[in-house]
């Protein structure tokens, strides 16, 4: 990968690798010791791969979390009518940084 100024060109990241086609990515993950005990013990238990276990865990733990969407958010209302343009709102973003 190529820096400029500290920051990645975004051109030159290849934004769907060859091996996500297959289904599988490589990753590093740090957990704590006890974590990682129960787990092994689990997948030993259930007759499974380490790397099976965690991933069965994962899609578990997703799926139990799964929300509905937000809902958007009723629009502002002003008061007398006004109706801010774009440059109104660009305007009042750049006086609030200052």
């Amino acid at each position: 990968m190529r820096y400029h100024n500290g920051v990645i060109e975004a051109h030159l990241i290849d934004r769907k690798p060859a091996f996500w086609e297959y289904g599988f990515m490589k990753t590093t993950l740090d957990l704590p010791d006890d974590l990682m005990r129960e787990v092994k013990i689990r997948a030993v238990h259930e007759q499974k791969k380490l790397k099976d276990a965690i991933a069965e865990f994962i899609r578990k733990g997703m799926g139990a979390s799964k929300t509905r969407p937000p809902r958007i958010p009723k629009p502002v209302k002003l008061r007398g009518g006004f109706k801010p343009t774009t440059e109104d709102i660009e305007a009042a973003i750049a006086w609030g940084r200052d």
